[in-house]
């Protein structure tokens, strides 16, 4: 749809990618295995992160506190954007 309206897409985020266990770290793909990175070299997209079931997330989100929730998984796509806007 982008391409037909000719907006440009910086990235592609795939929500719910994986939960990784909290005892040994171990990234668990419960919705099966990942094809962001092919989906976005199929449509030159430059940029693709996957974002982790969090429970913590939810927690946050039912407290009315998701200014609290701290993550690093989204840095990446920070400074990627920051680049690109140059900002």
């Amino acid at each position: 749809m982008s391409e037909m309206m000719h907006v440009p897409v910086l990235g592609l985020i795939e929500n719910m990618s994986y939960f990784e266990c909290p005892h040994c770290h171990e990234k668990l793909a419960i919705f099966g295995q990942s094809h962001v990175e092919e989906s976005a070299q199929k449509y030159d997209i430059p940029h693709t992160a996957k974002l982790p079931i969090d429970p913590e997330f939810a927690s946050h989100c039912d407290k009315g506190d998701i200014e609290g929730y701290e993550a690093s998984y989204m840095a990446d796509t920070a400074s990627f954007l920051q680049g690109v806007l140059g900002k």
